[in-house]
C-alpha cells in the first residue's frame, strides 16, 4: 500500500522533513543536521525516522542545494565552452555596465570558464536560421579527441544565432556523447533566445553544476532504490514547478534556488487560507535568509536574473538571499560588532551545539536572551551548551567593552538589519512599499527575528504557518510539474505575423507535451499558458504579457496598463514589438488539502510558565507557550515566547496574537490611541 506523501528540503544546516500518512490522516515534521560529506544520507536520516518500509512511499519530493552550494563555493566542474568562430571573447568580455556603480571595490566575478578553455568552430547560422557555414563532422571529431585530452568534466556549446536554428549544436552533442560520458549542455536547451552573452552565461552555468547534480542524483537513487523505493524522485525547481530526478539531470540549472523556492509556494498556497493576496516571505535557516514575494496570490516569476553576479535567462522565482542565519559568526571588525556572512553550518555549528565551535553565533546570542529553551530545543530533541554560548559571546563583549547580554541583543539587532535591508532589495528599490504587504515568516529561525523585522520596516501584520519550521518542505508537497519553453519572435506588435506566430506556439506545445511524457503526465491533467514579452521600440528590457488572445490591440492594451502599473507611467502612441513567445506547461499533480476546521475558543490563553528574558537592555518575566496547546481563536499578548517543535516565534511586548482555524500564528501590532489619531 502506498502510504505516504513526504517532502525533504536540504539546508546548509538543517534537513527538514514533512510526511503525511495517509493511513493515520495525520503530519509529521522532523528537523536532522545536514550531512554536508554526503547530502543524501541527511535525506535518508530523516525520511528513516517515520519510514521502515520505502516501498509504501507514494510520492517524495525534494529540495537539493548540490548545484547551488557548488556555485556559491566555486567548486564546479572544469568546464569547456564551444562557441562560433570569432566569438571566443564574448564571455569574457561580458557587459560594459557597471553593476555596482558607486562601489569604487567592485570587481566583476572571475568567469566560471578561462579563456583557455574555450574553443572556436568553424560555423554559422544567421539571425533568421539560415546555414551560411556548415560544419565540418572532421573539426568536431578534432574537438573531441582535445577535449578528451584535457579530462573536461563538461561541455558548454553556445553558438550564434542557434536560438534559430539549433541543429549544429545538437550534431556537436552527438558526436561528443558518442565518445565522451560527460555531460553536454546546449544553449538552446538551456536559453533559447537571443543576447549572446547572457546565453552563454547562462548554458556554462549548467554545464558548471551538472556533473554535482547528477552525481547527486544518481547517488540519491541508489540509496532510495536500495531501502526499497520504487517510484519517481521529484526534484524541486527554481521556476516554482517539479520535475523527475531524470529531467533534473539534463537541466541541473532549474535545481538552484530548489529549496527556498518551496517556501514562496507554500505561501502562495497560504495565500488562499489568510485570505492575504500580497505577501513578503521570509525564510530564516541557519546559513542564509531567503526573500520571496506572492502579488495577487501567485508567486513573482522572473524570467531573468544575475546569480553570483553572472546573468541567468531562466524562469525563477525572484528570490533575493543574503548570508544571515542562526549559524551567522559575529565577530569584531575595526572596532565595531559584525554578523556574517560566514555561519558555523552544520558543524561545528553555533557553540551551544556542543560540537566544538567556539565562535559566537546568532543562535548562541538568542539563547543567551532567553529567547530559546536549551533543554527542549527541537521539541527537546538537541540540548544546548548555555555556558559555551556565553563564553562564546563574552569572547566578543570583552574586545568592545560591553555586558554578554548587551552584545547578544547586539548581534540580532545586527542581524536584524541585515535582514531587513535584504526585504528592501526586493521592494523598497523597485518602488514597491513593504507596509502594503503581511509577512509570512518561516524556517527554523525566522519566526525569532520576523517580528523586529516588521517593526523596521513598518510592516503591521506577520503570520507564522502552522508548520512553520519546515515550511519549505511542506511547500514543495503543493506543487505541481512545470516546464517553460521560449523562441525568439522579433516583430512590430501591430504587424506580427499571425501564422508565424501560431506555427511557433505549436512547436513549444509539442516540446512541452514531450517533456510532460517524459514524466508521466497524461494529456488531461496538462495546462498550457500562452505568453510573450513586449518592450516599446528602443527599449532594452521587456514586459511578459499573458496571451489569452490574438489580437493585436488587446496584447498592447494589456502592456500598456501592465507598464503603467509596473513603472508609474505609459506611453500608448509608442509602437510597441515583440521579443520573444514563451509557453508554460503544468502537469497537475495530487495536492494535500490542509484544513483544520477547528472548533473555536475565543479565550485568552495563560502561559505554561515563565523565563528570564531580555527586551531592549531589560530583563522581563515573559511567558511561554506551546503551540501544541494552542486552538483556534486562543489569544495572548507580548512579550511572549511561543515554542514548537521546530521552532520559536518571539513576540514583543506591544504585539498581540490569534491562533486562527488552521493553527497559523497571527501576529499584529497593538496601537494605543494616540498612535491611531497621528
Amino acid at each position: 500500500m502506498h502510504r505516504y506523501r513526504l517532502g525533504v528540503d536540504i539546508g546548509g544546516t538543517f534537513t527538514d522533513l514533512v510526511l503525511y500518512d495517509k493511513k493515520t490522516r495525520s503530519f509529521h515534521t522532523h528537523k536532522t543536521l545536514t550531512t554536508p560529506d554526503n547530502l543524501a544520507e541527511g535525506v535518508m536520516q530523516s525520511i528513516s525516522k517515520y519510514v521502515r518500509d520505502f516501498n509504501e512511499i507514494e510520492y517524495f519530493v525534494h529540495g537539493t542545494t548540490s548545484g547551488l552550494n557548488a556555485l556559491l563555493e566555486r567548486k564546479g566542474a572544469k568546464v569547456a565552452l564551444v562557441t562560433t568562430e570569432g566569438f571566443r571573447d564574448v564571455y569574457e568580455i561580458g557587459r560594459a555596465n557597471r553593476v555596482d556603480m558607486y562601489n569604487i571595490q567592485y570587481k566583476k566575478p572571475a568567469p566560471l570558464v578561462d579563456r583557455e578553455h574555450i574553443y572556436e568552430m568553424a560555423e554559422r547560422v544567421s539571425h533568421d536560421g539560415e546555414i551560411l557555414q556548415p560544419i565540418d563532422n572532421e573539426e568536431v571529431k578534432k574537438l573531441v579527441n582535445r577535449l578528451k585530452k584535457n579530462h573536461y568534466e563538461a561541455v558548454a556549446v553556445c553558438f550564434l544565432h542557434s536560438y534559430r536554428n539549433p541543429i549544429h549544436e545538437q550534431a556537436v552533442k552527438d558526436l561528443i556523447e558518442k565518445e565522451l560520458n560527460i555531460p553536454v549542455s546546449l544553449s538552446s536547451d538551456i536559453a533559447r533566445e537571443w543576447r549572446e552573452y547572457e546565453r552563454t552565461s547562462t548554458t556554462i552555468m549548467n554545464a558548471y553544476i551538472a556533473p554535482i547534480v547528477r552525481k547527486y542524483l544518481n547517488k540519491l537513487e541508489t540509496m532510495l532504490a536500495e531501502s526499497g523505493y520504487t517510484n519517481d524522485i521529484y526534484i524541486m525547481q527554481s521556476n516554482g514547478g517539479v520535475m523527475t530526478s531524470k529531467v533534473a539531470k539534463q537541466l541541473p540549472l532549474q535545481t538552484l534556488m530548489s529549496g527556498p523556492v518551496g517556501g514562496t509556494i507554500g505561501g502562495a498556497n497560504l495565500s488562499a487560507l489568510i485570505n492575504e493576496k500580497n505577501l513578503i516571505c521570509v525564510d530564516m535557516g541557519g546559513t542564509s535568509f531567503d526573500v520571496s514575494m506572492t502579488i495577487d496570490g501567485e508567486p513573482d516569476i522572473t524570467a531573468e536574473t544575475m546569480m553570483e553576479g553572472f546573468p541567468l535567462l531562466s524562469p525563477m522565482v525572484n528570490i533575493h538571499t543574503i548570508g544571515a542565519g542562526g549559524g551567522s559568526i559575529a565577530y569584531t571588525e575595526g572596532g565595531g560588532l559584525r554578523v556574517g556572512p560566514e555561519s558555523a553550518g552544520s558543524y561545528p555549528g553555533p557553540a551551544c551545539y556542543g560540537n566544538g565551535g567556539k565562535k559566537p553565533t546568532v543562535t548562541d546570542a538568542n539563547l543567551i536572551l532567553g529567547r530559546i529553551d536549551p533543554d527542549h530545543f527541537l521539541g527537546g530533541g538537541m540540548k544546548l551548551d548555555k555556558k559555551a554560548a556565553y563564553k562564546a559571546i563574552q569572547s566578543v563583549a570583552d574586545e568592545i567593552g560591553l555586558s554578554v547580554e548587551e552584545t547578544a541583543e547586539g548581534i540580532c539587532n545586527i542581524a536584524n538589519a541585515k535582514m531587513a535591508d535584504a526585504i528592501r532589495t526586493l521592494t523598497v528599490r523597485k518602488g514597491i512599499d513593504p507596509r502594503d504587504f503581511t509577512m509570512v515568516a518561516f524556517g527554523g529561525a525566522g519566526p525569532m527575528h520576523a517580528v523586529m523585522i516588521a517593526e523596521s520596516l513598518g510592516i503591521q501584520k506577520i503570520f507564522v504557518p502552522n508548520t512553520s519550521g519546515t515550511f519549505s518542505a511542506w511547500g514543495m508537497l503543493q506543487t505541481d510539474i512545470r516546464f517553460d519553453s521560449v523562441r525568439n519572435d522579433h516583430s512590430l506588435l501591430s504587424s506580427v505575423d499571425k501564422d508565424r506566430m501560431h506555427s511557433l506556439y505549436e512547436e513549444m506545445k509539442e516540446e512541452c507535451m514531450d517533456m510532460m511524457r517524459q514524466q508521466h503526465i497524461s494529456s488531461h491533467k496538462i495546462r498550457l499558458q500562452k505568453s510573450m514579452d513586449v518592450r516599446y521600440v528602443g527599449q532594452e528590457y521587456t514586459i511578459n504579457i499573458v496571451n489569452h488572445s490574438d489580437d493585436p490591440h488587446d496584447l498592447e492594451r494589456l502592456f500598456h496598463q501592465a507598464h503603467f502599473e509596473i513603472y508609474g507611467h505609459h506611453n500608448p502612441d509608442n509602437p510597441t514589438e515583440i521579443v520573444n513567445l514563451r509557453m508554460t506547461a503544468i502537469g497537475d499533480l495530487e495536492k494535500l488539502e490542509f484544513h483544520q476546521k477547528e472548533e473555536k475558543d475565543s479565550k485568552t490563553v495563560m502561559p505554561q510558565h515563565t523565563r528570564e528574558t531580555f527586551w531592549s537592555g531589560e530583563a522581563k518575566r515573559t511567558g511561554i507557550y506551546s503551540t501544541a496547546d494552542l486552538m483556534n481563536g486562543n489569544n495572548l499578548t507580548g512579550p511572549a515566547i511561543i515554542e514548537d517543535q521546530n521552532t520559536t516565534m518571539v513576540i514583543p511586548p506591544k504585539y498581540a496574537v490569534l491562533i486562527d482555524e488552521n493553527k497559523n500564528i497571527q501576529i499584529e501590532k497593538i496601537f494605543s490611541k494616540e498612535e491611531v489619531y497621528s
